[in-house]
């Protein structure tokens, strides 16, 4: 009993002591609002918060027997560092703090969202339709297509996805006074292919045909002053096919002469057709090539592509200090550099690529129905066969493959069929086609 009025007595004590320490304190002001109406009515200036006011003391706290009966030194009030926990100040301070760190760290750009691509769904194309068309018109005001319909002859020609057209074509098509022996039957056609820019190209296009007219005049000259020479003259036209051939490579190295003299970089390709009193010679350098169809749709190849690949231009190029490797695409390509071994142009690959043109005789025949001469544009894409196929289909409304009328082998609607082929196969190069009728110069 005597332990449980002395425990009784202490909390009271306790209690009493709390009481007072709050009463007498720092505290008193914050609670004294809420308790008294009238001293907060009665204050005119803003109450600090309870913890602005605290110090810190080294006052110490003196422990007696609260129960001797004397009067006891009351602790001084709570001394404290940071405000109660029951008064909640963690968002003020954040906010402070968060404001502090904004004002010591620079402001970062704002990443804004790259704008969305717009990809326009893929167009189902017919067979024949150029899908690359629409991409191709809109990176040159250059015109995009060529067609030509000429005498005995058709020409379609199409600029790929680059940046500018680099193909080329000529056609000198008339009877011709040769070294003084009247009127001669010439026609000389001829395709190029360029690379590097149009320099080369335009140049070619515009000299080699004239080059091979005046070598084969010069020619024709030196022969005719030969015969007059000899006694008895020899059978007429003994040598004349030797004459020509040399009078072609002749005109080919003269060209490429004169445009290296300019100083000007790029090269071309060529491929050519000479038709001279009832001969036909086909002359290349590079990978245009020329195709002969024949009397039943026959495709027969009359130039050979000269690329890196070939083991004869390998062994050519290297004998004379060069040296062909594979790229990683498994193309050929001299001095890693271009895929052809013989072209016009290109100083800086002198001497390893050529400009000496290979070229093959043939004497026309009735079976000799026309000549497909192209750029690599097409024949990438298509094959000898399947060029003399279309060409021949072609003509079969108005005359049969085998023996229709001449005519319907010079129709351009022909050449734009191989060109729309080749394009809806995937070629993004550029693409010339000329067809030329043979029935003519047999008549």
């Amino acid at each position: 009993m005597l332990h449980g009025v002395r425990f009784l007595l202490s909390a009271a004590a306790a209690f009493a002591r709390l009481v007072n320490a709050l009463v007498t304190g720092g505290w008193a002001t914050f609670f004294m609002p809420l308790c008294s109406p009238t001293s907060a009515a009665s204050t005119s200036t803003a109450v600090p918060a309870p913890w602005q006011h605290l110090q810190p003391t080294r006052s110490k706290v003196h422990h007696a027997d609260l129960h001797d009966g004397k009067d006891h030194q009351l602790p001084p009030p709570l001394q404290v560092s940071s405000p109660p926990a029951a008064i909640v100040v963690v968002p003020v301070l954040k906010q402070q703090g968060e404001r502090a760190a904004a004002e010591k760290t620079p402001a970062k750009a704002v990443r804004e969202r790259p704008p969305r691509l717009a990809i326009p769904p893929p167009v189902a194309c017919a067979p024949g339709v150029d899908p690359f068309a629409a991409a191709a018109d809109r990176e040159t005001d250059v015109a995009t297509e060529v067609e030509v319909q000429g005498e005995g002859f058709c020409l379609a020609s199409r600029r790929g996805v680059r940046h500018a057209m680099e193909d080329g074509y000529s056609v000198i098509n008339e009877n011709i006074n040769i070294g003084g022996e009247g009127s001669h039957q010439l026609a000389f056609y001829g395709v190029y292919d360029g690379h590097g820019g149009r320099a080369a190209v335009d140049f070619v296009a515009d000299k080699l045909g004239k080059n091979v007219i005046a070598a084969l005049a010069a020619a024709a000259s030196t022969a005719s002053r030969k015969q007059s020479a000899l006694s008895p003259p020899p059978p007429p036209q003994s040598d004349d096919q030797y004459e020509v051939v040399a009078a072609i490579r002749a005109a080919y190295l003269t060209t490429d002469s004169e445009f290296l003299s300019q100083g000007v970089r790029g090269g071309a390709c060529a491929v050519t057709a000479v038709v001279k009193d009832g001969d036909l010679y086909v002359a290349n350098v590079g990978d245009c090539r020329a195709v002969l169809g024949s009397r039943g749709a026959v495709a027969t190849a009359l130039t050979s592509d000269h690329t890196a690949g070939r083991e004869d231009e390998r062994r050519r190029i290297e004998s004379s200090g060069g040296y062909v490797s594979r790229g990683s695409g498994g193309v050929w390509r001299v001095q890693d550099c271009l895929a052809v071994s013989r072209a016009f142009g290109d100083a800086s690959m002198k001497p390893w690529v050529t400009c000496d043109p290979e070229v093959s005789r043939r004497r026309l025949t009735p079976d000799c129905r026309f000549l497909v001469v192209a750029s690599d544009g097409l024949w990438n894409k298509v094959s000898c066969q399947e060029a003399v196929d279309a060409i021949a289909a072609a003509a079969a409304p108005t005359g049969t493959a085998a023996g229709g009328a001449s005519s319907s082998y010079s129709s351009v609607g022909s050449c734009k069929e191989l060109v729309a082929l080749a394009r809806s196969r995937g070629s993004r190069d550029d693409i010339t086609v000329m067809v030329v009728d043979l029935q003519r110069f047999l008549q």
